[in-house]
C-alpha cells in the first residue's frame, strides 16, 4: 500500500512539475534549476548498470592520467570521465584556456593483460565546462549538505560537473539553501527508495 502512494504522489508530481526527459540520459529532470533552486532529478536506472565494458581498460588507464592532471591544476580543469554509448571517449572537461592547453595532449601508455603488453594512445576530447575540480572538491568535502535530513549520499558525478546530493525526499527548502550556499556547483537526486547507508 505504502509503495502504490509513493508512485501514485511520483506520477501526479511528475505530471505537475512538467518533467525534462533528458535525450540518451536516464535521467528525468522534474524540478529543474531557477535562480534560487537547484536542479532535482529522478533517475530509474544506474547507468552504471547498462554499461559495457568490453575494451575500457585503456580509457580506465588513460582516465586516472586526466584524474591526475585535474588535480594537478584544479583551478583550470575539471573530473574527466568515460562516456559510454557507441565508442567509448576520454572527455577531459577545462574552465580556463590554460586548462585547455593542458587537456588536450594524447595520453599514452602500456600494461600488461593476459601476458601480454598492450599499449594505448587516446586523444581527449576536450570541453568547457562551469566548475573546476577545485570548486567541486570544496563542496564534496564540505559536510553541509550531507547533514541535511534527508541525505543519503553525496559525491562528484563527472558527468554533471557538479555534486549530487542524494535523498529520500522532496523538499523545496533544501533547494532553496543549497541554491543559496553553493549555487550552481551542486543538484539533488531524488531516490525515494534510496537508505542513508554509503557515500557516492
Amino acid at each position: 500500500m505504502r509503495l502504490k502512494m509513493i508512485f501514485a504522489l511520483f506520477v501526479v508530481y511528475v505530471v505537475t512539475a512538467a518533467p525534462l526527459f533528458l535525450p540518451g540520459e536516464w535521467r528525468v529532470v522534474v524540478q529543474p534549476a531557477t535562480d534560487d533552486a537547484v536542479e532535482v532529478y529522478y533517475e530509474a536506472i544506474s547507468p552504471v548498470l547498462v554499461r559495457s565494458y568490453e575494451g575500457i581498460e585503456p580509457f580506465n588507464r588513460a582516465q586516472e592520467i586526466a584524474r591526475l592532471r585535474a588535480e594537478a591544476y584544479p583551478d583550470d580543469l575539471a573530473p574527466p570521465y568515460i562516456a559510454h554509448g557507441g565508442s567509448y571517449r576520454l572527455i577531459a572537461p577545462y574552465v580556463t584556456m590554460r586548462g585547455r592547453a593542458l587537456a588536450s595532449p594524447v595520453i599514452s601508455g602500456a600494461y600488461w593483460s593476459e601476458g601480454k603488453r598492450v599499449t594505448y594512445e587516446i586523444t581527449p576530447e576536450v570541453r568547457p565546462v562551469e566548475n573546476s575540480q577545485a570548486a567541486l572538491t570544496r563542496v564534496a568535502e564540505s559536510d553541509g549538505p550531507i547533514r541535511e535530513p534527508a541525505a543519503l549520499g553525496m559525491g562528484i558525478r563527472a558527468e554533471l560537473n557538479r555534486v549530487v546530493l542524494e535523498t529520500d525526499a522532496f523538499d523545496q527548502d533544501l533547494r532553496r539553501r543549497l541554491a543559496d550556499q553553493f549555487g550552481g556547483l551542486i543538484v539533488v537526486q531524488w531516490n525515494p527508495f534510496g537508505s542513508r547507508a554509503r557515500l557516492m
